[in-house]
C-alpha cells in the first residue's frame, strides 16, 4: 500500500514538473495557425493533467492529498503564463483599448476604433500603444462598437488607473485578477460540493483543466470571474440570503449577459420551496428580485444615454444575426438554408434559435417549479441549450458549462472542455476557414455523450421509482 502511494506521488510530481514546462512553452512559443503543433500540445497537456484529474475521482477519504497541493499546483501553472503574449485570441487588445477610453471618461459605446483612430487628438485622448492595439485587435473588432458590459469596462480600465504603460504589464495585471477569480471558483466550488455531500476535489476538473488555464489566464478571458459571481449567488441562495444572491448574480450580468438566463430558474426555485404561495412566503423572491434590479440599475447607468443603448444593442445583436463560429445545430440549419434558398439565412435562423433557447429555459424553469429536476441541473441544461443553438461558440464559452457540470456531477463539461479546442483548427487557414471533419469530431461525441447521460439518468430514475413503489 505504501509503495502504491509512493508511486502515485511520484507520478503527480513528475507530471506537474513537465506541465510547468509545457504551459510555459505553450504560452511563449505556440502559434494558433500551426494546427498540428497546437493540437498535439493541447493533447499532451491533457494527458499529463489526467493523473491530477482522474485520481481525485477515487480518493474520497482522508488519505487523499490535501487541497493545498492542488491549489499550489494550479496557481504555479498559471504563473507560467503571466508574462506571455496571448497567442490564441485577440480580444485582450480591444479590452485595453476600451479600458483606456473608460479610464479617461469616454464611453466605449460611443465610438468604434475605426472612427476614433482618426480623432484621438481632436478628443484629447491618450491611448498608450494605440497603433499596436488597433492593428492587433483585428478588423472585426475595430469596425464595431464595444459590447462588453460596464463591470467589465471597469476591469479593463484598471491598468490605466494604476499607470501601467506597456501592453504586457497591462495584460499581466488583468491576468492576476483572473487568477484571483479562479481561486474564488476553487473555494466556492469546494464549498458548494461539500454542501451536497460530494467530493470537493472534483473542483480540480476546473482548476487544473488545460482549457481553463490556457483560455482564461493565458488568453485573458473573464468567464472565471463571472463564474465567481454565479457561485457566490448560489452559495447565498443556499444560506437563504436572497438579497445578496440577487446582487451577485447581477454583478455577473455586468461582466457578461450570460447569467440573465438563470434569473427565471433561480426565481422559480426560490418560490418552489414555499407551497402554497402566500404574501409572507413570497418575501424571499421579492428580496432576490430587488437585489437583481437595484444592482442592474446601478451597473447599466452608463448606458442610460439613448445613443449608447442603441450602439450597444446593435453590436450585441450581431452575435445572433451575423457572427458565426464553431456552431453545431445552426450549421446544419445553415446548410439546409443554402439548399432551400441558395444563401446564408443567419438573419432568419439566428433570432429563431434565440427564441428556441428562451423556450428551453422556460421549460427548465417549469421542471424546477414542479421539482422534477434541481436548480443546478436546470442551469446546466439552460447553458447547454444556449451554446448548442448559438451561432458562435468560442472555446472559453465552455467555462460556465464546466462549472455547473461539476456541481451536478456530469462529465459533459469535462468532455466538452477537451473537444471544444478543436475549433482552433479553423485558424490553420488564411483566411480563417472551418472544416466539417473537425466540427464532426468535436460535436458528434459531445451529442452522443449528452444523449447517453440523459438515457442513463432516465433509467436511474425509473429504477428508483420501481424500488419506491415496491
Amino acid at each position: 500500500m505504501g509503495a502504491l502511494r509512493h508511486n502515485q506521488i511520484t507520478i503527480l510530481a513528475v507530471t506537474w514538473l513537465i506541465l510547468c514546462v509545457g504551459y510555459f512553452a505553450f504560452g511563449h512559443y505556440m502559434d494558433r495557425s500551426h494546427t498540428e503543433s497546437l493540437l498535439l500540445s493541447y493533447a499532451g497537456l491533457w494527458l499529463l493533467s489526467w493523473p491530477w484529474l482522474r485520481l481525485e475521482q477515487s480518493y474520497q477519504n482522508q488519505a487523499s492529498r490535501p487541497w493545498k497541493y492542488d491549489l499550489f499546483a494550479g496557481l504555479f501553472l498559471r504563473l507560467m503564463l503571466l508574462f506571455s503574449w496571448p497567442n490564441l485570441s485577440q480580444d485582450v487588445f480591444r479590452f485595453l483599448w476600451d479600458g483606456a477610453l473608460f479610464a479617461q471618461g469616454f464611453s466605449p459605446y460611443d465610438y468604434t476604433p475605426n472612427t476614433l483612430i482618426q480623432e484621438l487628438n481632436l478628443h484629447g485622448l491618450i491611448i498608450p500603444n494605440f497603433e499596436q492595439l488597433y492593428s492587433t485587435m483585428g478588423a472585426l473588432s475595430a469596425g464595431n462598437f464595444s459590447n462588453y458590459p460596464p463591470v467589465k469596462q471597469l476591469i479593463f480600465a484598471l491598468p490605466q488607473w494604476i499607470g501601467l504603460k506597456t501592453i504586457i504589464d497591462q495584460i499581466s495585471v488583468l491576468r492576476l485578477l483572473i487568477i484571483l477569480g479562479d481561486i474564488g471558483v476553487f473555494f466556492l466550488g469546494r464549498r458548494l460540493l461539500l454542501n451536497q455531500s460530494l467530493n470537493p476535489k472534483y473542483i480540480n476538473w476546473y482548476f487544473l483543466n488545460p482549457l481553463i488555464i490556457l483560455e482564461l489566464t493565458g488568453n485573458v478571458h473573464f468567464e472565471g470571474i463571472m463564474a465567481v459571481t454565479i457561485l457566490t449567488s448560489l452559495l447565498f441562495l443556499t444560506q437563504k440570503k436572497y438579497l445578496y444572491s440577487g446582487i451577485f448574480l447581477s454583478v455577473g450580468v455586468g461582466l457578461k449577459l450570460i447569467p440573465l438566463m438563470f434569473l427565471p430558474l433561480i426565481s422559480v426555485s426560490i418560490v418552489g420551496h414555499f407551497h402554497p404561495i402566500s404574501k409572507v412566503k413570497i418575501k424571499p423572491l421579492l428580496l432576490f428580485v430587488t437585489g437583481i434590479f437595484a444592482t442592474l440599475g446601478l451597473i447599466f447607468l452608463p448606458l442610460i444615454n439613448n445613443e449608447n443603448l442603441i450602439n450597444y444593442s446593435a453590436t450585441t445583436a450581431l452575435w445572433f444575426t451575423k457572427f458565426e463560429f464553431n456552431a453545431s445545430i445552426y450549421y446544419l440549419l445553415r446548410w439546409l438554408g443554402f439548399q432551400w434558398k441558395g444563401y446564408n439565412m443567419i438573419a432568419q435562423f439566428g433570432p429563431l434559435l434565440s427564441i428556441a433557447t428562451t423556450l428551453g429555459i422556460l421549460y427548465f424553469s417549469f421542471r424546477v417549479w414542479t421539482q422534477k429536476i434541481n436548480l443546478y441541473q436546470a442551469m446546466l441544461g439552460a447553458i447547454l441549450i444556449f451554446l448548442l443553438l448559438s451561432t458562435t461558440v468560442h472555446p472559453w464559452y465552455w467555462t460556465t458549462v464546466l462549472v455547473l457540470s461539476i456541481l451536478t456531477q456530469s462529465r459533459i463539461g469535462l468532455l466538452g472542455s477537451a473537444l471544444v479546442f478543436l475549433s482552433y483548427t479553423a485558424y490553420g487557414n488564411d483566411p480563417v476557414q472551418e472544416h466539417g471533419l473537425w466540427l464532426s469530431i468535436e460535436y458528434i461525441p459531445l451529442f452522443a455523450f449528452i444523449f447517453w447521460e440523459l438515457k442513463n439518468a432516465r433509467n436511474t430514475k425509473d429504477q428508483w421509482a420501481k424500488t419506491s413503489s415496491s
